[in-house]
């Protein structure tokens, strides 16, 4: 259940920070929580945005750590548990238990989670699939901890529907309906064990969501993404790196993933082309390297890439000169300095550039299957989602209504 009074997200804090101290956590990890704050603060000044809620602080994460969720690291790991207080907080008046470090389900369904999981791992199911549903199942399982269930034979529907109602419907579109679906298919599994009723997976309610501002379309037009990409100092070593980045996002429709994780060996000069193996599928994808991209690359590599053993190609300009983790706000910076309004209902994060350069392609009548190949889509569907958006090109297709 909520807090009776909506709170702003600076009043949101300030309640949480209280919490914060009393947990007793070591100083360096308490003020890298408050620091979390204070992005979020800024974040929400620049998306005009006054009040928290889920899928804002899922927008925060996605926009600071890519779509396929650089989600590894210690540095997410942190910044999600500083959503999770909030979150916690709006909807509990206070901030929840997390298990730290090596995460255990409740004790009466660890047996039968880990015996899902196992079962996943016998499909061949990728590892970034399984953590997915593991991370799903923490949040299900202690929400059932926590209402009293003492083993899975006691999971009812009453138990099932208010886990939706008081979590999941905070959630954007996509994010609800992925938990959704991993609850639903445990349940089966628990039915199939005998452990529940066979039909209760069928009979839970859907996720409803509250009613706020649909995203507009993540794209740029033609104009924007010259003017954005006009901004770059292109003489200074972080200038030519944010170029490349830019470029190859522009200009290939990377991901932010696989850009950020571009290594030397992946540029065939001799051919002309990037190999790589897509982060989020797994899949090979060999691109045409164009020119204009080449010589982005290139002048970074030798003019303004520091000298460092970190294998990957984009670094950060200043020291430490490692591995470069936030690329999206280089595409923020530019936009801004472009004069671009960083409308609050449009994503800003450096997949819209590859969003972008799908509706260009179309725009061009490119055919559908080329798109799906240069983007690397492994289901034609996706491109199709990609694209759908994309009312010019759909008017064409409008069919006249003759009169009656």
């Amino acid at each position: 259940m909520e807090t009776k009074e909506r709170l702003t997200l600076v009043e949101l804090i300030e309640a949480v920070i209280p919490l914060v101290e009393a947990k007793n956590y070591h100083k360096v990890y308490e003020n890298h929580l408050k620091r979390v704050f204070r992005k979020l603060e800024k974040y929400c000044i620049i998306h005009d945005e006054r009040y928290f809620s889920t899928a804002l602080g899922e927008q925060f994460l996605n926009d600071r750590f890519g779509g396929t969720h650089g989600f590894e690291s210690r540095i997410y790991a942190r910044e999600r548990r500083a959503i999770d207080m909030l979150s916690d907080y709006q909807h509990f008046g206070t901030v929840m238990l997390r298990r730290r470090k090596e995460r255990k389900f409740p004790p009466q369904f660890r047996s039968d989670a880990e015996a899902y999981l196992t079962q996943m791992e016998r499909d061949g199911k990728r590892p970034n699939t399984i953590k997915s549903h593991k991370d799903s199942l923490f949040k299900f399982t202690d929400f059932l901890d926590s209402s009293g269930v003492c083993k899975s034979e006691g999971i009812a529907l009453e138990f099932v529907n208010n886990y939706i109602k008081a979590n999941l419907s905070n959630y954007e579109g996509d994010v609800a309906r992925h938990h959704h679906s991993i609850m639903r298919k445990f349940l089966s599994h628990l039915s199939d064990d005998g452990k529940i009723d066979r039909g209760l997976a069928a009979k839970v309610i859907r996720v409803t969501r509250r009613s706020s501002p649909k995203n507009l379309p993540s794209t740029y037009t033609v104009d924007q993404v010259e003017a954005i990409l006009s901004q770059v100092d292109r003489e200074s070593p972080a200038g030519k790196r944010d170029f490349a980045v830019l470029m190859l996002a522009t200009k290939l429709g990377l991901r932010t993933s696989d850009i950020k994780n571009l290594k030397p060996e992946n540029i065939h000069w001799e051919s002309n082309s990037i190999h790589i193996s897509q982060v989020k599928t797994g899949e090979s994808l060999a691109l045409p390297l164009p020119l204009d991209v080449g010589w982005a690359l290139i002048d970074y590599l030798k003019n303004g890439r520091p000298d460092s053993g970190e294998p990957e190609i984009f670094l950060r300009a200043a020291a430490p000169y490692v591995s470069l983790q936030n690329f999206d706000n280089i595409l923020v910076k530019y936009m801004q300095m472009a004069g671009i309004s960083l409308n609050r209902t449009k994503h800003h994060g450096l997949h819209t550039l590859r969003h972008s350069l799908a509706t260009h392609m179309l725009d061009k009548e490119v055919p559908v299957d080329a798109i799906q190949s240069v983007l690397g889509h492994v289901h034609a569907a996706t491109t199709e989602r990609y694209i759908g958006i994309n009312v010019k090109q759909l008017s064409l297709c409008a069919l006249e209504v003759p009169e009656v």
